[in-house]
């Protein structure tokens, strides 16, 4: 039976991970969380893994977990993943993303872990790409113009690095927009979703504060993303960088209107730009090609926009009503 070690756990992307490994394989879980991690993204699922407490910035923690799990793969998702944030705590970021990686790979050579890695970057790292480079492809040059995406263009790096240095068995991806249930308040349509819920339960005046909605992106539904993760994993080549998309493309605006539709109070909301939520810089135009990861896998999307956004607005009615906030 194979050990998978998932760093990042309890967030949004590694508590879906879990899931579909859950319902698909017969693997062995285990998960890295930090001290006094809030656990409700895997709660229903606490009796089927087991946990460690760690940090990336802690190589001795990492070291320890390695030597008592002795893995064969490791889903490395562990990361400072909100953009705006950033701006306030640059080195943070790099700290987390960028050495965390460091100190897992160097722990990794210490304990002579031999595990297949596979690690997920961001599109942000490419920023603002002309129109006539789009779409974007794993061959278009990065230019950060954010410091979420300068961490994780530099632990982009660090993977190339350790790679060619030490021949590391590390299979890189790039994850554009995805979305589902679980994506906490910082994201725009998670932020949409949450307060559509509070209107509709009164608990806010029906306006919807946004930031830019003109930025275009291709979205991808949460459970499409982590079976391209595992099929990744399972069938990506080492060393190799996957772009990992859709054709779904809108703007957030259109996204936002699809999300109002889906509301009883569609017709008394309105929208209202909040210059908080408007960042020093933004990405216009986000849209990826996956067809190299679709030719290396056979990977196709099974779930619609429509269905994305029906279970994201359905998970925060249900926070709300449980006021688990």
């Amino acid at each position: 039976m194979k050990k998978v070690l998932i760093t990042g756990i309890t967030g949004f992307a590694g508590s879906h991970l879990m899931d579909y490994i859950l319902e698909n394989t017969d693997y062995e879980i285990h998960g890295i969380k930090r001290m006094n991690s809030n656990l409700r993204n895997i709660n229903h699922a606490l009796e089927k893994i087991f946990l460690y407490d760690g940090d990336l910035l802690d190589e001795s923690s990492l070291i320890s977990i390695l030597k008592k799990v002795q893995p064969d793969q490791i889903y490395h998702l562990g990361a400072l993943s909100w953009v705006t944030p950033s701006w306030d705590m640059p080195a943070i970021y790099m700290q987390t993303n960028a050495i965390g990686t460091i100190n897992l790979f160097e722990a990794m050579q210490v304990t002579n872990c031999k595990a297949r890695v596979l690690t997920s970057a961001t599109p942000e790292e490419f920023g603002d790409v002309p129109a006539d480079l789009i779409p974007i492809t794993e061959e278009t040059r990065i230019k950060p113009i954010n410091p979420y995406a300068a961490s994780k263009a530099a632990q982009d790096m660090v993977c190339i690095t350790y790679h060619a240095s030490y021949n590391m068995d590390i299979v890189r991806t790039r994850a554009f927009n995805h979305e589902g249930p679980r994506r906490y308040i910082h994201g725009a349509i998670a932020s949409f979703a949450y307060q559509i819920a509070r209107i509709e339960r009164g608990l806010q005046k029906p306006v919807i504060k946004v930031g830019n909605l003109s930025a275009t992106r291709n979205f991808t539904d949460i459970r499409d993303t982590v079976r391209a993760y595992f099929l990744a994993m399972e069938k990506g080549k080492s060393g190799e960088l996957y772009v990992i998309g859709t054709e779904q493309i809108y703007t957030m605006e259109e996204v936002l209107n699809k999300l109002i539709k889906h509301s009883i109070m569609a017709d008394k909301i309105s929208i209202e730009i909040d210059p908080a939520r408007v960042r020093p810089t933004e990405l216009m135009t986000f849209i990826g090609d996956y067809s190299k990861f679709k030719t290396a896998t056979g990977w196709e999307r099974q779930y619609d926009l429509e269905e994305t956004l029906e279970t994201v607005l359905n998970y925060w009615r249900n926070f709300i009503d449980k006021d688990m906030y």
